[in-house]
């Protein structure tokens, strides 16, 4: 493995790093959600670092629940480390807006 940086493992060279987090919006809050997903997009990407933010979502069940797969990208190791430490993450955004949690988030690197 390479190194990058401090002393953060590697399994290539080149990489980005990425966090997925993972959930499920019952039908009832998911307009709240989404609409609070877009803004959410357009204030982590002015982090220094951000590549992007992206989501991706499927309907589940016959009720309308929404499992989102929200993906992060970064530059460096210590600007993802630093978004989730003080950063607006979409985790938190969720227990703001609709009082939910996410079932799990993920840190991995990008490797194409």
């Amino acid at each position: 493995m390479a190194a990058t940086g401090a002393s953060t493992p590697s399994a290539l060279p080149y990489v980005a790093w990425s966090t997925l987090t993972v959930a499920t919006v019952p039908a009832r809050d998911w307009p709240l959600v989404f609409g609070s997903m877009q803004a959410l997009k357009g204030h982590v990407q002015e982090y220094p670092g951000c590549q992007k933010l992206e989501a991706f979502v499927q309907v589940i069940g016959d009720g309308g629940d929404v499992r989102v797969h929200c993906y992060t990208t970064w530059d460096t190791p210590e600007q993802l480390e630093v978004f989730l430490e003080r950063g607006y993450t979409f985790e938190r955004m969720l227990a703001d807006v609709a009082e939910l949690s996410a079932e799990r988030t993920y840190v991995m690197e990008k490797i194409f």
